[in-house]
């Protein structure tokens, strides 16, 4: 099959800045910026599956629509009403109504996807004497897209990708961060045994904290509109949302977020199945927030003009607080819901730097 034939005219991809911040400085120390700053992404490239058939296309087609084993002649229902596809080899007898007939998952990048972006960011430095000073920057923000990635996802329903709209996945909806540094004002010229022992102390660190990530809650081998993505390459089908699975959950690594507002496969035989794509959308689940605190130590050592010796010490995640990272999100895994790695164990790291 020619790609280059399935291949509509798209328009060019674009995107879009604009901001406008107010910057203030408050005394001889203190600057002050708060600004909003806003961005729209136009036709982005994203993976489409352009194989799938319509929801529910299948069922109205009737019921000697298709041929079953190896007859040619159409005398059976594509899908009946109330039923749905749990396997692969079920899957097959859509290849007869597909767009492109004789071929099943067709995945073609187009610049068919949309995001935008908006924020409130505001940023604020303070200085101290010497080289002492505090930074701070904080931005609230959102950011929205119809597909998550350039390449690697694609939407459950090509024909509905609208329904797909919803947060970025590195949209993070606060983020704040402070760093400092403060040189210990005492013994500066380092004069004699007790200035090199006392003198040249500097403490420096960050300190982050981020709110979760959002998580896309998936399901395999179920499909109840034949769409037509068992087995596809990117697209694939979630399951019916109950509830806001933000509410509920024990926060736990066994249980990040409330499981039960996820329906859960039905049996292969039922016959009373709602036709149409599942209903949980993208990005439902927030995800674990990111705080830590970073600390480093640095003594400098003078001789003479030219002459420095710097010992440091540095501890990442100083607190050893644990940051859950990665969930279980497909409600087919037996570890649904449960957190599967961490991130930024405490790492302590120390050095000597010689210049001359």
């Amino acid at each position: 099959l020619s790609v280059r034939s399935l291949e509509p005219r798209w328009k060019t991809p674009y995107m879009q800045h604009w901001s406008l911040d107010w910057q203030q400085q408050l005394g001889r120390n203190t600057l002050f910026t708060v600004g909003y700053y806003g961005s729209k992404g136009t036709h982005l490239i994203g993976a489409t599956e352009l194989n799938e058939v319509r929801p529910g296309f299948a069922i109205s087609l009737g019921a000697t629509a298709c041929a079953v084993g190896s007859s040619t002649t159409p005398t059976a229902p594509c899908q009946v009403a109330g039923t749905g596809f749990f396997s692969s080899a079920a899957t097959a007898i859509l290849d007869q109504i597909r767009p492109y007939r004789g071929y099943r998952s067709i995945t073609m990048i187009q610049p068919r996807y949309n995001s935008n972006y908006h924020s409130l960011q505001v940023s604020a430095q303070h200085r101290f004497s010497g080289s002492s000073q505090v930074n701070l920057a904080y931005t609230w923000s959102k950011n929205l897209s119809d597909n998550q990635t350039d390449r690697s996802t694609a939407p459950q329903n090509t024909y509905d990708i609208r329904s797909d709209r919803g947060r970025a996945a590195l949209d993070r909806k606060h983020v704040l961060s402070i760093n400092y540094i403060y040189e210990i004002p005492y013994f500066k010229k380092q004069q004699g045994f007790e200035g090199k022992l006392l003198g040249g102390w500097q403490a420096s660190g960050i300190v982050v904290y981020n709110t979760g990530r959002p998580f896309t809650v998936t399901t395999s081998s179920y499909d109840p509109a034949g769409l037509g993505f068992i087995p596809a390459a990117i697209a694939g089908g979630r399951p019916v949302l109950l509830c806001n699975p933000n509410v509920g959950g024990a926060g736990t690594q066994q249980q990040y977020f409330n499981t039960a507002c996820f329906q859960t496969n039905p049996p292969s035989n039922s016959t009373n199945l709602n036709n149409v794509p599942g209903s949980s959308p993208r990005g439902v689940v927030n995800g674990p927030s990111l705080f830590r605190v970073d600390f480093k130590m640095t003594k400098n050592i003078r001789f003479g003009e030219s002459i420095n010796l710097q010992l440091f010490g540095e501890a990442f995640n100083v607190f050893n607080k644990t940051n859950f990272n990665t969930l279980s999100t497909n409600v087919t895994s037996a570890s649904f819901g449960q957190v599967l790695t961490t991130r930024d164990p405490r790492q302590l790291q120390f050095g000597a730097k010689f210049n001359f």
